[in-house]
């Protein structure tokens, strides 16, 4: 994937084709459903596949295949990430962090532009802790789910192997 962790690992294949080949072959893997994989390719330009309902968990993994046309062929750009509502969440918490951050900010500047003691100055170190934890959990996340993303990017390398008989 890459050398530092990332919230939503991405990758990029490049194909001699258009892809749509590549999408086709994919398509079959799934409805033949050896692959042992679920999900849906919507064509003529992106796919996406999980972890079929009695395997999947709250940090299971989605992958998100969208092809792009480049001069020469095509680039298939594939990004993991939570499931949407997992997703949801993560952002939702970063937003209130930071907002509880730049308010405290905030009050506490006036609060020490007034001579006062400025103690809510202290929730602002407090949020980016919490923010690096929760970026941490992510990361421990993606760790523990580093098999399931191995063996959804594996079926996309085997729809790329297998393209060229569809």
């Amino acid at each position: 994937m890459t050398d530092r962790p990332r919230m939503r690992p991405v990758f990029e294949i490049r194909l001699d084709s258009d892809g749509g080949n590549v999408l086709r072959a994919l398509d079959a893997l799934l409805a033949s459903g050896t692959s042992g994989l679920a999900g849906q390719v919507v064509m003529p330009r992106h796919a996406i596949l999980q972890l079929p309902p009695d395997r999947r968990t709250m940090l299971s993994p989605f992958l998100n295949l969208e092809l792009t046309e480049v001069e020469g062929g095509a680039v298939l750009k594939g990004r993991f990430s939570p499931h949407p509502n997992v997703w949801t969440g993560f952002v939702a918490v970063y937003f209130t962090l930071a907002m509880i951050a730049m308010l405290s900010a905030m009050y506490g500047f006036v609060q020490w532009r007034l001579g006062q003691p400025a103690w809510v100055l202290l929730a602002v170190p407090a949020s980016f802790g919490l923010i690096a934890f929760v970026y941490g959990a992510a990361v421990i996340g993606q760790g523990l789910t580093a098999d399931e993303m191995y063996d959804l990017r594996a079926l996309v390398d085997r729809a790329v192997r297998e393209s060229d008989r569809v």
